[in-house]
């Protein structure tokens, strides 16, 4: 595959799909963010909202894949009570590079219990 070279500075949209703890199926989490480039090397950090939740996403680019770490800080006030979860995450650019989509793994808790289980789902990043 021929290497790409891609711009992402500026605002994006990132949306993450989670196993819901209070239904079958999934729940979202989203967040604009602000990607900051260096080579290709790729920073996303999200704005401030209103529910004090906040996440930190570093990516490294080859070609069409992002591969890399998140970190996230769930609201004070939310479900989750301000626990900070972290993992994994591996994404495609698209040929306009101006959406990303893949998978995302962590390690979480069901807020009911106190034990620990590995999580994943869909994670996209379009830019705004």
């Amino acid at each position: 595959m021929a290497k790409q070279n891609y711009t992402f500075n500026g605002t994006w949209h990132s949306t993450y799909w989670f196993p819901s703890n209070n239904h079958d199926g999934e729940e979202t989490s989203e967040y604009d963010v602000s990607v900051y480039q260096q080579g290709n090397s790729l920073v996303l950090e999200s704005q401030p909202n209103e529910m004090g939740a906040y996440i930190l996403v570093r990516l490294s680019v080859d070609g069409n894949v992002a591969t890399g770490t998140w970190h996230e800080t769930t609201s004070p006030t939310g479900e989750f009570k301000g626990m900070i979860y972290s993992g994994a995450l591996q994404l495609l650019i698209n040929e306009n590079a101006d959406t990303m989509t893949g998978k995302w793994v962590g390690i979480g808790r069901d807020h009911d219990k106190d034990v620990a289980d590995i999580y994943s789902g869909r994670w996209e990043l379009k830019r705004k």
